[in-house]
C-alpha cells in the first residue's frame, strides 16, 4: 500500500513538472511573439520621429527633448510601475498595458501639428509606456532556468532585434511609398496587435509581498497606491548593485547624446531612405549576434561582457565621429549592433543573477531608470553640441563613457 501511495505521488509529480514545463515553454513563445511584433512596431516609428520633429519647425535641440520628455517621465515611473508588479504578484498585465500605450501614442502623433504637441505625445507615452520594462525583464528571467539566465536574455534580445531591424526596413519603405504619417499609424496597430497576444499568456500570479511601510499616493492617478520597500530600495543602490547601476547611468548619458540625434545625422549625410537602412543593420547584427552573446555571458560572466560591450561603445562613438562613407558607415552600424546586444544581455542578467525573487522587478525597473535617466541627460547634451557639431558630440560622448568603464573596473572591497 505505501508502495502504491508512493508510485502515486512521484506519476504525479512528475505530470506536474511537465504541466510547468509546457506552460513555461508556451509563455515563452507567446512573449517572444508579442515583443518580435511590438519590436517591428517600434522599429518603424521611433527612427522617424526626430525627422517628424523638423518636419514641424523643431530645432535640433527639440529633437534632443523628444528622448528627454520620454526618458525623464520614464524613469520616474518605472520603478513604481516595478513595484505595483511585485506587489500584485503579476506581469502579464503591465506589459500588455505598456506595449498597447506606447503604440496608441504613435497614433496619437499623426495629430501633431506644432513641436510642443509632439512633446507632449512622447511625454504621455514615456508615463504610460514605462510600465512595460521592469515586468517585461523580470518575466523573462523567472521563465528562464536559473543557470541559463543569459541565453534567455540572449534569445529575447535575438528576436527582439530583428523584430526591431524589420521595422527599420518597413519604415523606409513606408516612409518612401505612403508618406511617414502613415508609417506611425501602421506601427499604431502592430502594436496594438502585439499586446492582445500578451493577454494568451497563461500567468501564474506570485504570492503578492505585505507590507506596512509608507503608502504613497501616485501623481495624478489619486485611486491608486504605491507602496514602497524602502529596504529594497537602498539596497538595491549600495555595495556592487549600486556600483554597476551608476556605470549604466554614465553608458547611456553617452548613448543619449548621440542615439538621439543619429537618424538626423544620417538623414542630412546619407539621405533619408538610409536612415532606416542603417539602424535595420544595426538591428540586425544586434540580433544575429545575441544568442551567441548569450552564451558568452553564461560562461565568462555577465561582468566581463558588460565591460566588452563599453568598449564597444567607445569604438563606435568614435567612429561615428570620424566615418565620411556610407559603407563604412555600415561596417560600424554592424560593430553598433554588437556592442548593444552586449550591453543590454549583460546588463540584465547581471542584475537578474545578483537579486532575489521578490524583488527582481524592482531591480529591473530600477535598471531600467537608470537607462532612462542617462536618456534624460544625454539627449540634452547631445541636441546642445550637435548644433555647434556633430563631431564634437560624438567624440565627446567617450567622457561619460570612460567613466563608466572605470567604474566598472574598481575592485571592490
Amino acid at each position: 500500500m505505501k508502495r502504491e501511495r508512493s508510485l502515486l505521488q512521484i506519476i504525479r509529480e512528475r505530470t506536474a513538472k511537465i504541466s510547468i514545463r509546457k506552460k513555461r515553454k508556451r509563455n515563452l513563445l507567446l512573449l517572444a511573439i508579442s515583443m518580435f511584433l511590438a519590436n517591428i512596431s517600434w522599429g518603424i516609428a521611433f527612427p522617424y520621429l526626430g525627422v517628424y520633429m523638423k518636419i514641424l519647425g523643431g530645432s535640433l535641440f527639440l529633437v534632443g527633448l523628444l528622448s528627454v520628455a520620454f526618458n525623464l517621465t520614464s524613469s520616474i515611473a518605472q520603478y513604481p510601475f516595478g513595484y505595483l508588479s511585485d506587489r500584485t504578484g503579476r506581469r502579464k498585465p503591465f506589459i500588455a498595458f505598456g506595449i498597447f500605450s506606447s503604440g496608441v501614442a504613435y497614433l496619437f502623433v499623426i495629430f501633431a501639428t506644432t513641436p510642443s504637441m509632439l512633446l507632449g505625445i512622447r511625454i504621455l507615452q514615456g508615463v504610460l509606456g514605462s510600465s512595460l520594462f521592469p515586468a517585461h525583464t523580470a518575466f523573462i528571467s523567472e521563465l528562464s532556468v536559473l543557470e541559463k539566465v543569459g541565453s534567455t536574455f540572449g534569445f529575447f534580445n535575438f528576436i527582439e532585434n530583428i523584430g526591431y531591424m524589420l521595422g527599420n526596413f518597413l519604415g523606409s519603405g513606408i516612409v518612401k511609398l505612403l508618406g511617414i504619417k502613415s508609417a506611425f499609424v501602421i506601427s499604431a496597430v502592430i502594436s496594438i496587435v502585439s499586446a492582445g497576444i500578451v493577454m494568451l499568456i497563461e500567468e501564474t500570479p506570485h504570492q503578492p509581498s505585505r507590507s506596512k511601510r509608507l503608502i504613497i499616493p501616485q501623481e495624478s492617478r489619486e485611486s491608486e497606491r504605491v507602496i514602497f520597500e524602502g529596504n529594497a530600495f537602498k539596497n538595491l543602490l549600495k555595495g556592487k548593485l549600486g556600483i554597476f547601476y551608476l556605470s549604466v547611468l554614465f553608458a547611456m548619458v553617452a548613448s543619449g547624446q548621440v542615439y538621439s540625434v543619429l537618424s538626423v545625422y544620417f538623414e542630412e549625410r546619407f539621405g533619408s531612405q538610409w536612415v532606416g537602412i542603417l539602424f535595420g543593420v544595426d538591428s540586425l547584427a544586434a540580433a544575429l549576434g545575441a544568442p551567441f552573446i548569450g552564451k558568452a555571458i553564461d560562461k565568462k560572466g555577465a561582468k566581463k561582457i558588460f565591460i566588452l560591450s563599453l568598449v564597444g561603445y567607445m569604438i563606435v562613438f568614435y567612429g561615428y565621429g570620424i566615418i565620411a562613407t556610407i559603407y563604412s558607415m555600415i561596417v560600424l552600424s554592424i560593430l553598433s549592433g554588437i556592442k548593444w546586444s552586449a550591453f543590454i544581455s549583460a546588463s540584465s542578467s547581471y542584475v537578474a543573477l545578483n537579486t532575489e525573487d521578490k524583488i527582481r522587478a524592482q531591480a529591473m525597473g530600477m535598471l531600467n531608470t537608470m537607462m532612462s535617466i542617462g536618456w534624460v541627460v544625454g539627449p540634452l547634451i547631445g541636441g546642445y553640441l550637435s548644433g555647434i557639431s556633430f563631431k564634437i558630440n560624438f567624440l565627446s560622448s567617450l567622457i561619460p563613457l570612460t567613466l563608466a568603464l572605470i567604474l566598472i573596473l574598481i575592485p571592490k572591497s
